[in-house]
């Protein structure tokens, strides 16, 4: 008997993963457009998906994934390189946007293959094979990995975006979405949650004098509990997604300052390079 080949993509913009089939239920992470998952099982209107970049399990609604016999695989790959860009149904910006994408999201671009060209509009499939526009400024195309450097430069593009609990997409990170976003750019793939990218193989424990910019920063109540983490910038500066001291959004803090070295809910414990 042939084995059917599935391949499921996310659709909607953002998909929220809960803990449970149930629109009442914890968030637990979430899915971005045109990130491939795989399905592990169906309940009504619901899926329980796994995110097949981190393997990170939780319910989203049906609707808002897509299967596909094949891989949604584009010989020019446009990638939406700003937190947020709107498509549209024809070449005008007048008539309206049809649909707003966030970071990384990818699409099939159709015309003009030819990458030099200068047009201001580029024909584009999305992974259900639906036609729109998309303005070539809000792209990259065929992008490669960038730089340590690149990414700390990158980082600061989202500066005040609002903390999200389970964010992983540009329109709200939660902290640990924020940084695995930032080291997947350079093709480095961390765990999901904070608790887990400390103690990932990835990394080497190293010290707060010897840190260096794009190195992780981890926090928590204690060293066996850590619940936050953020990326160093060099001169005593981190960048973070945080609720802490009622500013609720992606910012720059300071190591030093007391509400992170001691004196706030957490305080740093330990600190990450790449080994």
């Amino acid at each position: 008997m042939a084995v059917l080949i599935a391949f499921f993509y996310v659709i909607s913009p953002v998909a929220e993963m809960r803990e449970k089939p149930d629109e009442t239920s914890e968030i637990v992470s979430q899915a971005y457009f045109s990130e491939e998952v795989k399905v592990l099982e169906n309940q009504g209107e619901w899926s329980k998906i796994q995110t097949c970049v981190d393997t990170y399990p939780g319910w989203v609604k049906t609707a808002s994934i897509y299967y596909r016999p094949d891989p949604f695989a584009p010989s020019v790959v446009a990638k939406v390189n700003r937190p947020s860009v709107h498509a549209y149904d024809r070449q005008d910006t007048v008539y309206g946007s049809v649909l707003t994408l966030p970071f990384e999201s990818q699409l099939r671009v159709l015309e003009p293959l030819d990458t030099t060209s200068t047009s201001r509009w580029l024909k584009v499939a999305l992974p259900n094979d639906k036609e729109l526009y998309i303005q070539r400024g809000d792209v990259e195309l065929n992008p490669g990995r960038i730089s340590r450097q690149e990414m700390c430069s990158l980082s600061e593009q989202f500066l005040e975006l609002p903390y999200t609990w389970g964010g992983r997409s540009s329109f709200g990170y939660d902290c640990s979405g924020f940084v695995q976003m930032l080291y997947r750019q350079m093709g480095v793939f961390l765990p999901r949650d904070s608790k887990d990218q400390v103690k990932s193989s990835l990394f080497v424990e190293t010290s707060l004098s010897l840190l260096k910019a794009g190195d992780l920063i981890f926090f928590g109540l204690e060293q066996g509990k850590i619940r936050h983490v953020g990326m160093y910038l060099g001169d005593d500066q981190f960048i973070h997604s945080t609720v802490a001291e009622n500013q609720p959004y992606i910012r720059i803090s300071q190591l030093s300052s007391p509400e992170w070295s001691g004196g706030g809910r957490f305080k740093y414990r330990t600190f990450r390079t790449l080994a």
